[in-house]
């Protein structure tokens, strides 16, 4: 069961997850923050899929609709931010490398009193400030918005390893394979065999962050050498696998890409 600590007179809550957990379609009038101290989260919305390794911080901007899942051991916080504050934040969903103060300012806020508004203003402002140096990271699987070739891709997402071809996805989606991979590109920007990479390496790095060793990941991904798994997640995430996960907001031990859209997709071999 999930043990969760609320901060009095604050929109902000700790989670501990001792069994994995999902959370249903909501959305909120302010913006939320995710943070993810230990173990992984998994994010939806209407757009897309990302992910929350540990030491991550995902922004949600108001009124966007998303449901969550955390894997057990999963500990982390929830900080919803003022309509006021989250105006003047990124109007887009996006995981990013936070700052240590940054996590720290958000962080102080779920232990905030209800009577501390001018401390609560300052840490707000340095979340604001250091939310536009923060590095984006590439955590996102874009989605199609056609509901049945949505509903078709979910199981690709939860296991991209074991997923249907092509033609049975067009089949389940009620389109023909033509007309199937054309709406795809031109709601994803990319081809179909380009995003279920994509989606493996997603996958894998959650397999990995979760304890599973990186060998077993990437033979679970269809990989003969682990070698070569390493050079394809090194390509998409920046470095390789353990490197990857140690890299803290905290002590900055990798430089996080900059930010990018859903073309970094297309260099995966």
């Amino acid at each position: 069961m999930a043990k969760q600590a609320r901060a009095a007179g604050s929109r902000t809550h700790r989670f501990d997850q001792a069994t994995p957990e999902r959370v249903g379609w909501h959305a909120h009038a302010g913006g939320q923050f995710i943070l993810t101290e230990t173990g992984l989260s998994h994010l939806q919305t209407e757009a897309g899929a990302w992910i929350i390794p540990n030491h991550r911080v995902a922004w949600i901007p108001p009124r966007i609709r998303h449901a969550s899942r955390s894997t057990a051991a999963t500990i982390g916080w929830v900080v919803i931010a003022p309509a006021g504050w989250s105006n003047q934040l990124p109007r887009h969903v996006c995981v990013l490398r936070a700052s240590a103060l940054m996590i720290a300012s958000l962080e102080r806020l779920t232990r905030l009193r209800p009577e501390q508004r001018e401390l609560r203003r300052l840490l707000w402002k340095v979340v604001a400030a250091e939310m536009h140096e923060a590095k984006p990271e590439p955590l996102d699987i874009p989605m199609p918005s056609a509901p049945g070739m949505l509903k078709a891709l979910r199981r690709v997402i939860d296991a991209p390893h074991l997923a249907e071809d092509l033609d049975q996805l067009a089949m389940r989606a009620g389109m023909s394979r033509r007309s199937f991979t054309r709406r795809f590109r031109l709601e994803t920007g990319l081809s179909f065999t380009r995003w279920k990479r994509a989606a493996i390496a997603h996958h894998a790095l959650a397999r990995i962050a979760t304890g599973d060793k990186v060998s077993a990941a990437a033979f679970d991904a269809g990989y003969e050498s682990v070698s070569a798994f390493i050079a394809m997640f090194r390509r998409h995430f920046g470095a390789a696998p353990r490197q990857y996960l140690a890299a803290s907001g905290a002590h900055q031990a990798l430089h996080g890409p900059p930010m990018r859209d859903a073309s970094h997709i297309e260099r995966i071999s």
